[in-house]
């Protein structure tokens, strides 16, 4: 089974965070955030069933896809502001722009930026980061916009860590808890991680069915939305609201 964590156990259990253990009990329950474990079953087969957890994971319902931790903490946030700061960079060294052709952007940037981009034959420019480049009629390359809009309402739920005591327990949390999700919040449409861009979370996420969605400076994300969402069920949900709530309908 499965449960939220209370903040006594949360401090209890995130010495055992080797993702993220930075961050405090407190910031992980506060706000749009939670943490949720993983238990054994109180009619298991043992006489005494373990009240430890089997595997334990942090998630936020976020405004849309975060990048980095800093946008982890704005776009959950309910009220007030946040409290990590964004990472620093050199706007004029990653968005160096003003070169005559293409091809000096390309060469430029490799050098500067000590990076290989790879121009494709549809004219896609890719960076060893993932991100898709642009070079527009001013000279500028740079990453596009980034892949996921920023949504309204706080409709994406976000793994952030994840860590497990037991072989399998990881992969079964998620499972449970995006079901749970799907079952409890009607506002969430996309299940995401932010990941470390390391080759076992990458293994892990994509052998439990997720897709790449972005690498980052920093951070690589993952997608669990065909996973966890039946888009047709959503769509007759939402039709039948909008039915039995004519004023609804009304107001878009």
């Amino acid at each position: 089974m499965i449960r939220q964590l209370t903040l006594d156990e949360v401090e209890l259990y995130i010495k055992d965070d080797t993702v993220r253990p930075h961050l405090s009990a407190e910031f992980r329950t506060s706000q749009n955030r939670q943490v949720w474990g993983l238990f054994e079953d109180q009619y298991t087969t043992q006489d005494q069933p373990s009240t430890a957890p089997l595997a334990v994971t942090c998630i936020a319902y976020a405004h849309g896809a975060p990048e980095n931790e800093s946008e982890l903490d704005l776009f959950s946030l309910t009220d007030g502001i946040g409290t990590i700061d964004p990472p620093a960079h050199d706007p004029e060294t990653r968005y160096a722009n003003g070169w005559e052709t293409l091809e000096q952007a390309m060469e430029s940037c490799s050098e500067i930026q000590d990076t290989v981009l790879t121009l494709y034959d549809n004219g896609t420019i890719i960076n060893t980061l993932g991100e898709p480049m642009e070079f527009d009629s001013e000279g500028n390359l740079a990453p596009k916009r980034r892949p996921f809009m920023i949504q309204a309402e706080q409709n994406v739920v976000v793994y952030y860590t994840i860590w497990s005591y037991d072989p399998g327990a990881g992969a079964r949390l998620l499972r449970e808890l995006g079901e749970w999700v799907w079952n409890n919040r009607k506002e969430v449409w996309y299940w995401v991680t932010l990941s470390p861009l390391t080759e076992m979370a990458e293994r892990f996420h994509l052998s439990n069915g997720a897709e790449l969605f972005a690498k980052y400076p920093e951070n690589q994300t993952f997608e669990y939305t065909k996973q966890f969402m039946d888009y047709d069920a959503r769509m007759n949900e939402l039709q039948g609201i909008t039915n039995d709530n004519p004023q609804l309908l009304a107001e878009d």
